[in-house]
């Protein structure tokens, strides 16, 4: 179980992992009680953030990935150029599972969590400042876009959404279709998912060939697996890394962990680094975002207008997509 430590002032009891300090913040900070030896450890884990994992785990079988691939690939919720869909998310949360809102004695809200899209500005950003490719830094800008769908198709991915599960939310992936490695976030939970039950999906290969590279099979259905396949059926003119960023820098079985090696290619080990690095890079910021303003209308005009409007055209990403 998860626990919040309160104090009479209001403020919360936090462990700073790093200085191994404790101090008091204005944020709740939750701690995993142990009951074989009665501790208390402070982690960065959340109530939402296990409740959506856990019906990540019930939900998302090789069936219903091939479900939903088979709904939404064939583009035809509307169409929206990627610049408008950026004000979309400006109404959803940066971080959906943290525990953000906290009253004071008015019942007033003291905190609240940066958009989406100043997330994905600021990511654009570092990616600049870091001397990046620019093709990078348009997919730190885009790759979050899939949560747009919820927009989109307010009927039914946006009420389970706000009711059951909300898979246009960027969180670890894996693959479906084979075993499922040890590793594999939330693992406590796959006795959950039929698939572990089918004899089809028990190997390292499962249902696919041998070394058939990781283009060739299901990911978890998610928001930025939604955004590969529709920057692809677009027909943009990013270039295959950009690709492979957007889709697999979830996917930490194979390029943290390093698992997957028996349905991996030498293409998948090339774009491994890009890989990794944008998973780097998308980390650095959003510890670095936890307690930014969030950015203006104007200023996210600006932003586009000045330098990342001039990318977009560069490599066809600033006219209409089927979305």
């Amino acid at each position: 179980s998860l626990w919040v430590l309160r104090s009479c002032h209001g403020t919360f009891l936090t462990a700073d992992s790093v200085s191994k300090c404790f101090s008091c913040t204005k944020l709740p900070s939750f701690w995993q009680a142990n009951g074989s030896n009665l501790s208390l450890a402070c982690t960065s884990d959340t109530p939402p953030r296990r409740h959506h994992y856990l019906q990540c785990w019930k939900l998302q079988t090789h069936e219903y990935v091939q479900s939903m691939r088979s709904r939404f690939l064939n583009f035809s919720l509307g169409k929206a150029t990627l610049f408008e869909a950026l004000g979309w998310i400006h109404s959803f949360p940066a971080y959906p599972f943290h525990a953000w809102s906290c009253e004071d004695n008015n019942g007033s809200s003291m905190v609240s969590s940066p958009s989406l899209r100043t997330l994905s500005f600021l990511m654009a950003e570092a990616a600049r400042e870091e001397g990046l490719p620019d093709w990078v830094q348009l997919v730190a800008l885009f790759h979050e876009l899939g949560e747009t769908v919820k927009k989109l198709d307010p009927n039914d991915t946006g009420k389970m959404a706000d009711s059951i599960y909300d898979w246009t939310i960027s969180t670890r992936s894996r693959v479906v279709g084979c075993a499922i490695p040890n590793c594999a976030t939330f693992s406590e939970f796959r006795h959950l998912n039929t698939d572990v039950l089918d004899a089809r999906y028990s190997t390292d290969t499962g249902v696919y060939e041998a070394n058939c590279g990781l283009d060739n099979v299901l990911l978890l259905w998610s928001g930025p697996e939604y955004m590969y396949h529709l920057l692809r059926h677009n027909q943009t003119a990013l270039p295959l890394e950009a690709l492979a960023m957007v889709r697999y820098y979830l996917l930490g079985d194979w390029h943290e962990h390093h698992e997957h090696t028996s349905i991996t290619n030498e293409y998948d080990e090339d774009m491994l680094p890009w890989v990794s690095d944008f998973d780097r890079l998308r980390r650095k910021t959003r510890l670095e975002c936890l307690d930014c303003v969030d950015l203006s209308d104007e200023q996210c005009a600006y932003l586009w207008d000045s330098h990342y409007s001039r990318m977009a055209a560069k490599y066809d990403c600033d006219r209409l997509f089927a979305w």
